[in-house]
């Protein structure tokens, strides 16, 4: 969305503040700062996903244990946020 800030130019002042609003609205960012910030907020997003897969990994451990014992599949279903077909994919 930078490229809107170089092409779009208003007359009055105020209007370049309240379109910059407007546009951090919409992308839900603000501003980069620069070269440095973009790769903090990359590697925010790349633990992020760490954090996610570790977590899905934990629960199918968790499931395939209380599959192992003869617990209800629709139960571990409800107990562990996994699909029907991924415990019995386990």
């Amino acid at each position: 969305m930078n490229f809107l800030r170089y092409y779009v130019r208003f007359s009055e002042p105020g209007n370049n503040s309240i379109f910059e609003q407007e546009l951090q609205k919409l992308t839900g960012r603000s501003n980069t700062m620069g070269i440095e910030e973009l790769l903090l907020d990359r590697a925010k997003n790349e633990g992020k996903a760490e954090e996610r897969a570790k977590a899905l990994k934990e629960k199918k451990t968790i499931a395939r244990k209380f599959k192992n014992k003869g617990i209800d599949i629709n139960t571990i279903a409800e107990a562990t946020g996994l699909t029907i077909q991924e415990i019995e994919q386990l």
